[in-house]
């Protein structure tokens, strides 16, 4: 009988501090997140996510600073097994925010949170054209 206490309160502190870091994981997310990339035609861009009550929108922005791409839609996050998991569903994406089509394709992507970076392994559920498997390292946008 004491066993099956022990084994009972264990696995409860154990639900509890996952659920304890997959709620920390939220509330760090929150926010704006930013990476400078460079494509494959040599030009520089900067690709941002902002997080904020569940929604997401994406921005790619050419090196002068003018939108090349925009994306917004639902934001959840959850674990899968020792993973984290982000998912990007129910998007819309357009050339600007005022000019946007639903997508019919979700993005799911295993992340590591750090201190103040976001890595994010995309396209790794599954194949799409012109998009490669890839990590992608974002840091918090300074306020």
């Amino acid at each position: 009988m004491k066993t099956l206490t022990r084994l009972t309160l264990l696995a409860s502190l154990t639900a509890a501090t996952a659920f304890a870091s997959f709620a920390d994981d939220a509330a760090k997310l929150e926010g704006k997140w930013t990476t400078k990339k460079t494509g494959s035609d040599g030009n520089a861009y900067t690709q941002t996510i902002e997080i904020k009550k569940g929604k997401f929108q994406f921005r790619v922005l050419r090196s002068n600073d003018e939108l090349a791409i925009y994306a917004e839609g639902t934001f959840k996050i959850e674990n899968s097994g020792p993973f984290h998991v982000a998912h990007f569903t129910d998007i819309k994406a357009g050339g600007s925010e005022s000019d946007t089509n639903p997508v019919d394709d979700d993005r799911t992507s295993v992340y590591v949170l750090g201190e103040d970076s976001w890595t994010l392994a995309q396209n790794f559920d599954k194949e799409r054209n012109n998009e490669k498997a890839e990590t992608t390292i974002y840091t918090r946008a300074k306020k």
